[in-house]
């Protein structure tokens, strides 16, 4: 890799330059005109990152001084023995069956077993959210949790998955149940009849059309019976009806589920889950720090289905179509083929707006209508969303995996399979999906939750060990927080005490601190949705599209920069075209990129590729790799995207191997040594810059560490809870974490 040479600022222009605090973040302006100047916000609108200001920016941090960067990052016993605040949180749906008779009684296990609170839920019954008497019982147990100092969080649900509220929000209200769009196809020749039965659930007929050739034609279908007739038209035809239709089949633990695209059933299970809660619970700000929301989401595609399903299926409500013509200019319905199924520029193009809406709506109506509530009642919203592990996922299950995590107070990812090798090859960017909209917000946490449900009987030969070394690489990843099914130290108080002190030093290293990465990996959720056909079987699993084959060329990517020693954020259109164009960079939160690698965005706004462009011709580091955009995000656009593709080619890499060389982006502090691989993070924490390194290979490794200006190194070792300096040298066990800060010559 090669210095990237628009980061050297000159010494004669730090007397010149302002400093503009982003955030708890420095950087230093060259230009004396722009100094104290207010970045520009997507709000701002006469911002526009693609049209950067015309003065010549040059941004860096200010340069680092002994007496700040040596101070210490934390003290010695602050960090031997971790306060609550960076501890994990058990979860416990029946708080009642915690040890002790009474609710003092209980709250001493948590000080036994190291953890710093606990995530529940009032008893779930018959009579859930309804008993005054349960939800006084589970006040007194709050209460008494707060009283000794450990923190709350309150799990939403009965049961899972998070919108059911035990089948409250759809009672009495069948227009809140979720509902599907299902495609019934048809083909013949001739004036002949077809017909198919109608789905289960059947509601109404939504649209119908014709197709002739190339030509698509509205008609009225029949219904007799239990059946829709067809009947068909000159030469070869083709027909497709449209059916609304109740899901006739439930998925795990509650009869009924909520249309989460929709606001007014959305309204209902704050009403019935949060309102109840709120009214109950007393001083319920200062008690209850955050909601703990669970995988939440669409039923269009799912993982879970009956075998017998052969109609594809799309997410649906009422009024989706009359919503997403006052967006985009144009009514959906008659392109509704295309939705299902083509490969043609102007499929790709409706289905990425159509999931585009989907996710809209989604982040909106469910996770940004309970974070309002959330803030109204001084908590957050936290939890986390379906299989965030991959991109591929994503589409079908709520539209935009980003756009929704934003709209969470602490956004989260879970683990069920807690080996460190399996999070490593398949989880991992989960946890960057999370933690990358909560850094570009500045968000405190990024929730994990630990369930070790997958292979539980291997998990349980070295538990201890496994969980360890998979707690080190989601740190890594972004996540700072806790919440634990991880039954052998919910039971067991000595492996309890060893975990949680672990996860509570690496939270008291990360929780409030800023990372530092300078590689932004583009989010390209557009092209993933343009290729997206919803399966027959229902069940995402047996979906075909580009987005499989990019998440593994995304995972090549990511990988190839840690092992050169460097991070990365996954960066999406709306952080993007927020940012500022810069010639050092581009500017996104507290994030200077000097690097923008882009993996096959075949679909692409072309606001973000104006961003791109205006980069390049800044000279800032832009890696196109697999395929250049071809296709615009609008129509009218199309024209312009070519051009710039056209204009860029030279910068495409044609395979994940080719981008190592292509970045240019160098890591400040260099990591020799002979295992694979140490993967090292850059953070900076009230102006001390340090580094979270995470020992991948199965044996200690031993580092030699090499930074500008350094005489040595302090390291926090979250292993032994010691504080200690060295030369140069230091050894990283193996699947666990050290931190070093470079202490610097008076």
């Amino acid at each position: 890799m090669k210095q990237a040479n628009k980061l050297i600022l000159a010494v004669t222009c730090y007397a010149l330059a302002a400093v503009l605090v982003l955030g708890g973040s420095l950087y230093a302006l060259a230009d004396p005109a722009l100094s104290g100047q207010t970045p520009d916000t997507p709000d701002d609108p006469n911002h526009s990152a693609s049209n950067p200001t015309t003065e010549e920016e040059i941004i860096t941090r200010p340069p680092l001084t002994a007496e700040i960067q040596n101070t210490m990052l934390i003290e010695n016993n602050a960090f031997t023995t971790p306060e609550n605040k960076y501890r994990a949180l058990r979860i416990e749906h029946s708080f009642q069956n915690i040890r002790g008779e009474s609710s003092a009684d209980k709250v001493k296990t948590f000080a036994e077993f190291g953890f710093g609170g606990l995530a529940t839920n009032a008893v779930w019954d018959d009579n859930y959210l309804g008993s005054p008497l349960a939800l006084a019982q589970f006040n007194d147990f709050v209460q008494a949790m707060h009283d000794e100092g450990f923190r709350v969080w309150l799990y939403d649900e009965k049961g899972y998955p998070s919108g059911s509220a035990g089948d409250l929000t759809c009672k009495d209200h069948p227009e809140y149940a979720a509902v599907r769009l299902v495609e019934l196809e048809f083909a013949g020749s001739g004036k002949t009849k077809k017909t198919s039965a109608l789905p289960d659930g059947f509601i109404k007929i939504e649209y119908a059309l014709m197709q002739t050739g190339d030509t698509y034609t509205t008609f009225e279908p029949k219904i007799e019976g239990n059946n829709v007739v067809v009947e068909g038209t000159d030469g070869d035809w083709r027909a497709y009806v449209y059916c609304v239709a109740n899901y006739s089949y439930h998925f795990e633990w509650n009869s009924s589920y909520p249309n989460i695209l929709n606001r007014d059933a959305v309204a209902r299970f704050i009403e019935v889950t949060f309102d109840t809660y709120e009214g109950a619970i007393e001083d319920f700000p200062e008690v209850i720090e955050a909601v703990f929301d669970d995988e939440a989401q669409l039923l269009a595609g799912h993982h879970i289905m009956p075998g017998h399903l052969n109609d594809p299926v799309i997410p649906y409500d009422y009024d989706i179509f009359d919503t997403f013509e006052a967006k985009y200019g144009y009514d959906p319905r008659p392109l509704l083929p295309l939705i299902y199924s083509g490969d043609s520029a102007e499929a790709q193009r409706v289905r990425a707006q159509f999931y585009a809406h989907v996710g809209d709506l989604v982040s909106e109506n469910f996770f940004g209508q309970i974070q309002e509530w959330c803030k109204a009642h001084g908590t957050q919203l936290s939890g986390h969303l379906l299989l965030e592990e991959q991109m591929f996922y994503h589409v079908p299950v709520y539209g935009d995996y980003i756009k929704c995590s934003q709209s969470m107070g602490y956004p989260g990812f879970d683990i069920l399979d807690v080996r460190p090798t399996q999070y490593l090859n398949d989880m991992s960017t989960g946890g960057k999906y999370a933690s990358s909209p909560a850094w570009l917000a500045g968000k405190e946490r990024v929730m994990i939750e630990i369930c070790p449900a997958a292979n539980p009987d291997e998990f349980a030969k070295d538990h201890l060990n496994y969980a360890l070394g998979t707690m080190t690489f989601a740190y890594f990843d972004g996540g700072n927080q806790i919440t634990s099914y991880y039954s052998q130290a919910n039971n067991d108080p000595a492996t309890a005490q060893v975990f949680n002190t672990y996860v509570g030093r690496l939270g008291s290293m990360t929780v409030g601190a800023q990372n530092l990465s300078q590689v932004a990996v583009y989010y390209p959720i557009n092209a993933a949705a343009a290729t997206y056909e919803a399966p027959s079987s229902q069940n995402l699993y047996d979906a075909k599209g580009w987005a499989k084959t990019n998440d593994k060329l995304v995972n090549q990517i990511t990988e190839g920069i840690r092992r050169e020693g460097l991070d990365y954020v996954f960066l999406d259109d709306a952080s993007m075209q927020g940012g500022r164009v810069t010639s050092s960079g581009l500017l996104v939160g507290n994030f200077l990129f000097t690097t923008v690698i882009v993996p096959s965005a075949t679909v692409m706004d072309i606001a973000s590729m104006r961003v791109l462009d205006a980069l390049i011709e800044k000279g800032v580091n832009v890696v196109f790799v697999g395929e250049m955009p071809t296709i615009a995000f609008r129509e009218a656009d199309q024209a312009e995207l070519e051009a710039l593709s056209a204009k860029h080619t030279g910068l495409l890499c044609q395979k994940y191997t080719e981008v190592v060389s292509a970045v240019t982006t160098v890591p400040e502090l260099r990591v020799s040594t002979s295992a694979r691989y140490v993967y090292v993070s850059p953070y900076e924490k009230d102006g001390v810059r340090f580094f979270f390194l995470a020992n991948t290979f199965k044996r200690d490794a031993e580092v030699k560490l090499s930074f500008e200006g350094a005489v040595g190194y302090r390291i926090y070792d979250p292993v032994s809870g010691e504080i200690y300096e060295v030369e140069d040298t230091a050894t990283v066990q193996s699947c666990r974490a050290l931190f070093v800060q470079p202490l610097l010559g008076e």
